[in-house]
C-alpha cells in the first residue's frame, strides 16, 4: 500500500513478353514500420506503487491546477468515468470535471497491479470538493482508474469515483450515446459475468476474472480472492441492465451501465436501487476476462 499527501505505393515490375521491351528495376521496398515501444514495467510490486502513485497524484494535480490539456493529453479516445452522478466518456468527462470544485486531495492506502498489458490502481481519497455548488463529504472514498501504455505514455483508459452525498441521488443517463453495436456488446459481456455469480456458476465466473482484477465497492477496495468468496456465499438477484455504454481502446473495452442487483452478504445488504456500474475487459466475446470493477450501490 502506498500513501501520498497531495495538494494536489508499391509498384511491382511487370514482365513484359513483347519483344523490343526491357523490364524495369524494382521499386524500392517501402520502410517497415515501426514496432510499437513496449511499457516499461515495474519490476516489482513497491516500485508498481510508486508508478500508480504517480499517475494517480498526476491526475489530482492537474484538476486542481485545472490543467485539461494535460487531463486530456493523458486519456486514451475509450476512456470512460463513473460516479454517483452516472457515466462520462472523455469528451463530458473532461467537461464534468471542469465543473468539480476540488482543491485539494489526501491520497491513502493506494495499490496497483498489472493485469495483461493495463495498470489496475485503487486507493482511498480524501478530498475538498464541490459539486453543482454543493460541498461534497470529505470522508476518504474509494477510486480506481486502468491505465494502457500507448505512444509513448500511461494513458487512463478508466476512473471510477465512489465519493458522494449521504444519500446517494439517482443516476442519470450516460452523458454521451456511444456506438450501439458497441454498447450492445458491452451489455452482453456485463451480463456474462453478472448472469454468472447470480446464477452460482462460479467456476465460469472464476475463469472471467484475471489475475490482477481489483474491484472498488461499498466495503472499500478488494481483489481476485475476494471476488471469488464473495460470490460463493453472496446471493443475488439477477441482474438488471440499462443504458450499457461501451468504449474501446485496443484490447481494452470499458463498459459501464445503470445496474439494479440486490445483492445479501452476509448481515449486510445492497439495495435494488439502480446505480452506476463500470467493468473493464480485456478481450472480446466469450474469453474476454474482467479486469477491474467498480460499484456505487451501497447499503441504504
Amino acid at each position: 500500500m502506498r500513501t501520498t499527501v497531495l495538494a494536489v505505393a508499391c509498384l511491382f515490375p511487370f514482365a513484359l513478353a513483347s519483344q523490343g521491351f526491357a523490364q524495369g528495376a524494382p521499386a524500392a521496398a517501402p520502410p517497415a514500420a515501426k514496432a510499437a515501444e513496449p511499457a516499461p514495467w515495474p519490476k516489482d510490486a513497491a516500485a508498481l506503487d510508486s508508478l500508480g502513485a504517480k499517475l494517480v497524484e498526476d491526475f489530482f494535480r492537474r484538476i486542481v491546477a485545472k490543467d485539461w490539456a494535460a487531463i486530456d493529453a493523458a486519456s486514451l479516445p475509450g476512456l470512460q468515468r463513473i460516479g454517483f452522478e452516472g457515466a462520462f466518456d472523455r469528451a463530458t468527462n473532461l467537461e464534468s470535471l471542469k465543473e468539480l470544485g476540488l482543491t485539494a486531495a489526501n491520497v491513502t492506502e493506494l495499490h496497483a497491479t498489472r493485469a495483461g498489458d493495463a495498470l489496475v490502481v485503487t486507493c482511498q481519497v480524501q478530498a475538498d470538493s464541490t459539486r453543482d455548488g454543493q460541498k461534497l463529504p470529505k470522508s476518504a472514498a474509494s477510486r480506481l482508474g486502468v491505465w494502457q501504455w500507448s505512444d509513448g505514455a500511461w494513458r487512463m483508459v478508466a476512473w471510477a469515483a465512489l465519493n458522494m452525498p449521504a444519500v446517494r441521488p439517482v443516476p442519470g443517463k450516460p452523458r454521451f450515446a456511444g456506438d450501439e453495436a458497441l454498447n450492445k456488446e458491452g451489455a452482453e459481456m456485463i451480463s456474462r459475468f453478472l448472469g454468472a455469480q447470480h446464477r452460482k456458476e462460479l467456476e465460469a465466473f472464476d475463469a472471467m476474472l484475471t489475475e490482477g482484477v481489483q474491484v472498488v465497492n461499498f466495503k472499500g477496495q478488494k481483489l481476485r480472492a475476494d471476488m471469488i468468496k464473495g460470490a460463493k456465499y453472496a446471493t443475488c438477484e439477477a441482474p438488471s441492465i440499462v443504458d450499457a455504454r461501451a468504449t474501446r481502446s485496443g484490447a481494452i473495452t470499458v463498459v459501464t451501465c445503470n445496474l439494479s442487483m440486490a445483492q445479501k452478504v452476509g448481515m449486510e445488504s445492497l439495495p435494488a436501487d439502480p446505480a452506476p456500474f463500470m467493468a473493464v475487459f480485456q478481450g472480446t466475446g466469450a474469453s474476454a476476462k474482467v479486469i477491474a470493477l467498480a460499484n456505487t450501490n451501497r447499503p441504504k
